[in-house]
């Protein structure tokens, strides 16, 4: 710790020698109501007609800062849709550019319907969404399901090829689905899908989603209340009450929201276990029951102790007091194709959990030449588990167990800009202290004897330092980033510590990309490496019994998983492509192993994979025919992946297609109609079947946009399900799942005197919380 410190400190000194021999500037880009305008283009010139030196980029709040030897110099500001204005600025003061909009480029827009609605930049795609039909969509979950590039199965976000990203609105880290399902899609002005994120992105991040939310002006008590049915095989219901208080320099806000949802899922499978003297084959038939209750509170307060400096801090309580879930199964087994018995089981699960999070930040430009973040995060939570399995075999059959996962978590997080050379040169550090203890009991375990009460804990500490500098000359932007990570890993079960298990990681991880943009043509080329740690629950060393003939256990001895990931975007006329090359060394599977004595007993351990690679490419057409906007998609995904003694081969690729079709009628009605859906295929060790489905939706906004009525159908035509099969010798398994994805939404959305938060809070932990 002491070397990084001296360190950070000696760059500090030096950074401070070289700013002593020029002229700092620093200042804020924003339109004619005083919002920010993020990544906007500033150029240095001499005079008013020459330029001489290539400017900077501002951020997400339309912040810049410039490094000049020229004491007042004259810069050109320039942004899509805005008239390029060149003004003076000055160094000791915070200096604000105004630009005012193109009326003639929205004329044209008006009159031709040429506006782009997508752009490149920040090492993503940038969608204009205040300006596209998305705008009255419904919530910011609605908006990004409908991104390039995004998939969006369930609750579940991912981006192509990248995985789960972390999401931000105005840089502040969502945390939970009721944040993106709080946000309107009418205070949505901008989504920008980052496919090569920077390094002060945690090294586990392969993708990042900014979402720039309008901040309304004025004061006083606004809100919004939202309110939703959802009519499945059951009936589920959200609702939330959104306030906040603005007076002055203080900004006060509270969030409620409740959800109750129920599910009922529908499974059919058959596994098969080859063994030396028998092949036993277990058929089941399954119906799957969840009925959970979730609250979510926020509350916090937002100060700025100038137009350079803010405070803030935030609490976020959740909890699911209530939690029963059960599985009917009916499971038939044979052996050498002779029925030995046929019987029923019913499992019940009974969860509660909690978790606290409180959040504080400071942000502020300290002098002309140093801007600062700090973030700073305590968190903690619990959840226990109740499993309660009778089988009615020749003899009843019980298996009790409990489990108690407790986790408390101190992050800190400082992330500092400088100009340098005419852009911005960032760095800063990152600490965590994590612990994690799991309480595992067997009450009864008749029929499975095998099973063991044991307790865990695990206790990492990580330290990181990172810088990167982003230059534009021209057409062209070049990023360069470096992140170093020190992760020290303890291991205690039942109260020793094992060593074996017990680790400490250091490692490097670059970041690259260079971005050429012109008036017809954008793209970008970016080299990032990661790292996926395991979660603590892979890493539990208890059984888990899931029925008389399979068993799951975790793995402490599990190894991260390092990435390395070179993509490809490219915006061209009506065209978007992405392609995406992976390279995963450890990555971790789920590998079915035969168990027990009578080698009857499948039990599934995760282990890690040496050498594996991923292919992915995905592109989508565009075009504009009157009050017709279709979007059309085209992918394929393709694994290269041996494994086993035979090196068997699990790399069939598969393709991904999509029609979006968004139909502008009279009278403020939207309606939207989708089609997606993938091919046959592998995924690892999964073969993938064919997956279809249809979805609609029909918005109405009334009351100048106060009200918003919103009709949803998901899976109108009941297609859409989930068949797997995995065949790892001597054990083939199939899985065929109704996930009960049809379902009419209805929901509605009233504001009053909209005044959103304006808290800039970031996460100081974002992996440790998932990893949790």
């Amino acid at each position: 710790m002491k070397t990084h410190i001296i360190y950070l400190l000696f760059t500090f000194c030096i950074l401070s020698g070289i700013y002593a021999q020029n002229v700092s500037i620093s200042g804020r880009v924003t339109d004619g109501k005083g919002e920010p305008l993020a990544f906007a283009n500033i150029i240095i010139v001499q005079d008013k007609d020459s330029t001489t030196f290539a400017g900077t980029v501002t951020d997400m709040e339309g912040n810049f800062m410039l490094e000049t030897t020229k004491e007042n110099p004259i810069v050109k500001v320039s942004y899509l849709g805005y008239v390029t204005t060149s003004v003076a600025v000055k160094q000791n003061v915070l200096n604000t550019i105004k630009l005012e909009e193109d009326t003639n480029l929205l004329g044209e827009v008006v009159v031709r319907g040429t506006r782009q609605h997508f752009k490149m930049e920040n090492g993503g795609i940038a969608m204009d969404v205040a300006n596209s039909p998305l705008k009255n969509v419904g919530t910011a979950n609605d908006v990004l399901e409908k991104q390039p590039f995004i998939v969006k199965n369930g609750d579940a976000i991912s981006v192509l090829g990248k995985g789960t990203p972390l999401i931000y609105i105005n840089n502040r880290l969502v945390r939970n689905d009721n944040e993106l399902e709080r946000l309107s899609s009418t205070h949505i002005k901008k989504v920008t899908v980052i496919t090569n994120p920077g390094p002060e992105y945690d090294a586990s991040v392969s993708a990042v989603v900014l979402i720039e939310a309008i901040r309304p002006p004025g004061e006083g008590i606004g809100g919004e209340v939202f309110g939703r049915m959802d009519v499945r095989s059951k009936i589920s219901a959200d609702r939330a009450v959104d306030l906040n208080y603005r007076k002055n320099k203080l900004d006060l806000f509270a969030y409620y929201g409740y959800s109750e949802k129920q599910r009922e899922i529908d499974i059919n499978s058959m596994q098969t276990l080859e063994a030396e003297e028998n092949i036993t084959a277990v058929q089941q038939i399954a119906t799957q029951k969840v009925h959970n209750k979730f609250h979510y509170l926020e509350g916090g307060l937002n100060y700025e102790l100038d137009e350079r400096h803010s405070i803030g801090a935030k609490y976020v309580y959740t909890c699911t007091p209530y939690y029963k879930g059960g599985v009917d199964i009916v499971s038939a087994v044979t052996k050498d194709r002779v029925s030995i018995e046929e019987f029923p089981t019913n499992t019940k699960v009974d969860m509660n959990t909690n978790s606290h999070l409180l959040n504080a930040y400071y942000t502020g430009n300290v002098s002309p030449w140093l801007k600062v973040q700090l973030d700073m995060d305590y968190a903690k939570g619990s959840s226990e588990n109740h499993d309660f399995s009778v089988s009615e075999r020749e003899a009843e059959v019980e298996v009790g167990t409990r489990s108690l996962q407790d986790y408390d978590l101190y992050a800190g997080k400082l992330t500092l800009s400088t100009p340098l050379l005419g852009s911005n040169f960032n760095y800063g550090m990152e600490y965590s202290h994590t612990t994690n203890e799991q309480t595992y009991w067997v009450d009864e375990n008749e029929g499975a004897p095998s099973l063991a009460s044991n307790e865990n804990m695990s206790k990492q500490k990580l330290f990181a330092a990172f810088l990167s500098y982003l230059k534009s000359i021209d057409k062209w932007m070049f990023n360069l980033g470096l992140r170093f990570e020190n992760v020290g890993f303890d291991y205690f079960e039942n109260g020793n510590k094992v060593d074996e298990q017990s680790r400490t990681y250091k490692d490097f991880f670059p970041q690259a990309s260079v971005s050429y943009r012109s008036d017809k043509v954008q793209m970008m080329l970016g080299y990032r490496a990661t790292i996926q740690r395991p979660s603590y629950y892979q890493l539990r060393n208890s059984i888990q019994y899931d029925d008389p003939y399979t068993y799951e256990t975790g793995n402490p001895y599990l190894k991260p998983t390092r990435i390395d990931d070179i993509s490809y975007s490219l915006l061209w006329k009506k065209i978007k492509l992405m392609v995406s090359y992976k390279m995963y060394d450890n990555m971790p599977l789920l590998i079915p192993h035969p168990y027990g004595e009578k080698q009857d007993i499948v039990m599934y351990i995760p282990e890690n994979m040496d050498h594996t690679q991923n292919l992915m490419a995905m592109v989508y057409y565009s075009p504009r025919l009157g009050f017709w906007e279709p979007v059309a998609g085209l992918g394929v995904s393709k694994d290269y992946f041996r494994y086993g003694d035979t090196g068997q081969k699990y790399e069939k690729p598969f393709l991904r297609y999509s029609l979006q079709n968004t139909f502008r009628l009279p009278a403020g009605f939207v309606v939207m109609l989708d089609f997606q859906g993938t091919s046959k295929g592998h995924s690892n060790l999964t073969y993938l079947y064919d997956q279809f489905r249809m979805d609609v939706r029909v918005t109405k906004t009334f009351m100048k946009g106060n009200l918003i009525l919103n009709l949803r159908g998901y899976d109108i035509l009941g297609t859409y399900k989930q068949k797997r099969l995995m065949e790892v010798n001597p054990i083939v398994s199939l899985i065929d799942k109704n996930l009960d994805t049809r379902s009419w939404q209805f929901s509605v959305r009233y504001k009053f005197n909209a005044s959103k938060s304006k808290y800039k809070g970031k996460s100081a932990s974002e992996e440790e919380r998932q990893r949790m």
